[in-house]
């Protein structure tokens, strides 16, 4: 083949294989995800920006294979079909065919290309990104209250906070019966505890935010009361010394007045930054998989999916909030679970086989767990002054169990237990993921001035939510809107 005949190749080659991989990138995501909620190039663009370290090594086999393999193959296949001299190809194809599909090969790849990427943004909702993008909102001026200037007012007895973040549990996964989507509820214990605690809307669940949608952005939503969202053009807003300099989060306060605070994570909480977040934004000490492996308080050679499951974290998250409950200082512990994550969840030898799909079976083992540590939680001296939060971080992306869902408006679970006994509930609230904020102080006894956080309502309050003043579509539309304000003072720290 000749030099200029092999440069023509080469460039089909490459158009070809990126015609393929986004068509290829369509069909993996219809198969792994359900792009609820936030507009899934946010996502996108967040885990392309941040580093990948301590990802679920199941996905990521799965993207090199059928996003970057499948496509390989694919061109290599077709380039060799057009430019191969194959003496087989003269019996088989029409020669006139290829030779004029030789000539008009760069053409051909160029409008491949261009059709399949036009079918992927298309799909991801990229000029619906790019719209709303676009549009500047004034909706930090008008309404975002900056907890960095406010006072705060502690009682003379710290309580103590346990913050549970269940990974992808939902209210949908009640039955009919009782409010959720499913011929049988596959959380019952959550459901119980929920109904003998207080939720401010009859355990009816809570809307995702946008920038909300996904596990470190729900995290962060809750904690600082605003969205994760992302700089277009900006590749290094999250790094091990800077990420949301201009957030003020609840660690921040609690850190302030003197708390523990701590993270636990079975998996390593680096990936997403999640670890740069919590170190920057109250100090929090992180007990992750690294952690508990190098402390030889967890046996690597028991890893199963993204490190440790479930089952052995509640057992040192016993161990963890003892040890924060024999200090003077009051705590505050987070956890986060992984056992629910999308595709199926992870089975465990404490897993039944309850239900037709596996989720639901990984769902029920969960709530069991949950069940199991609030009641240990009870009968331990803390508790009497110890607040417990219960909140699953976002809906679940698993597409299957999204069929069994069907058409239903899928809301993400919560509970508060013990909060301080001043709190009196309100009832028939619309709230979203940024009311857990202020939410959160209030249950644990602390004032500030007015009812509301970063873009949260304290909902012990009868000051109206955001989703409630505007609506939730209309407020939701705002807040996927670009700031000028959130960018200069939040995502920068710019005065």
């Amino acid at each position: 083949m000749k030099k200029k005949e092999l440069s023509k190749a080469l460039l089909f080659f490459v158009l070809m294989f990126l015609a393929m991989a986004c068509i290829c990138v369509i069909f993996y995501v219809k198969r792994n995800f359900v792009l609820i909620g936030t507009n899934p190039i946010a996502q996108i663009l967040f885990h392309c920006i941040v580093q990948i370290d301590g990802a679920d090594p199941v996905f990521i086999r799965g993207i090199i294979k059928h996003c970057v393999l499948v496509p390989l193959v694919g061109a290599l296949l077709v380039t060799l079909l057009v430019f191969g001299n194959f003496s087989v190809l003269s019996k088989t194809y029409d020669s006139k065919l290829i030779s004029f599909v030789r000539k008009k090969s760069l053409l051909i790849g160029l409008v491949c290309l261009l059709c399949s990427f036009i079918s992927l943004s298309v799909y991801l909702r990229l000029p619906e990104y790019i719209k709303v993008y676009t549009k500047t909102s004034t909706l930090y001026e008008d309404e975002y209250v900056d907890p960095a200037g406010m006072e705060y007012s502690f009682p003379d007895k710290k309580r103590n906070l346990i913050y549970i973040m269940l990974e992808s549990v939902e209210t949908s996964d009640y039955s009919k019966a009782e409010g959720g989507a499913l011929d049988y509820n596959c959380i019952p214990e959550l459901y119980r505890i929920a109904e003998e605690n207080i939720t401010f809307n009859d355990n009816k669940g809570y809307d995702v935010a946008p920038g909300a949608s996904w596990t470190v952005a729900s995290m962060i939503a809750q904690s600082s009361g605003i969205p994760l969202n992302i700089p277009i053009g900006e590749n290094d807003f999250v790094t091990s010394n800077k990420f949301l300099p201009g957030a003020y989060s609840l660690g921040e306060i609690l850190e302030k007045e003197g708390y523990n605070n701590m993270l636990a994570i079975g998996s390593d909480a680096v990936f997403s930054g999640r670890k740069y977040y919590y170190e920057m934004h109250g100090n929090y000490t992180i007990h992750d998989y690294n952690y508990f492996c190098e402390t030889e308080r967890f046996d690597s050679d028991m890893t199963e999916w993204w490190g440790m499951i479930d089952r052995y974290l509640f057992e040192l998250a016993k161990e963890d909030v003892l040890e924060l409950a024999s200090k003077d200082e009051p705590f505050n512990y987070t956890m986060l679970t992984v056992d629910t994550h999308h595709q199926d969840g992870v089975i465990c030898d404490d897993c039944r086989d309850d239900y037709p799909e596996q989720l639901a079976n990984v769902y029920a083992c969960s709530s069991r767990k949950v069940d199991d540590f609030i009641n240990w939680c009870k009968q331990q001296d803390f508790y009497e002054n110890t607040t417990i939060i219960i909140v699953g971080d976002h809906c679940s992306m698993s597409v299957d169990f999204s069929e069994v869902i069907g058409d239903f408006d899928r809301k993400a679970y919560y509970t508060i237990i013990n909060p301080d006994d001043d709190c009196i509930p309100t009832n028939n609230r619309t709230l979203c993921t940024f009311d857990f904020y202020p939410t959160t102080l209030a249950s644990l006894d602390i004032d500030f001035e007015g009812e509301r956080l970063g873009l949260g309502t304290n909902l012990f309050s009868n000051e109206e939510t955001l989703c409630e003043k505007y609506g939730k579509e209309d407020f939701f539309s705002l807040v996927k809107q670009h700031s000028k304000y959130y960018d200069n003072h939040i995502l920068y720290g710019f005065e």
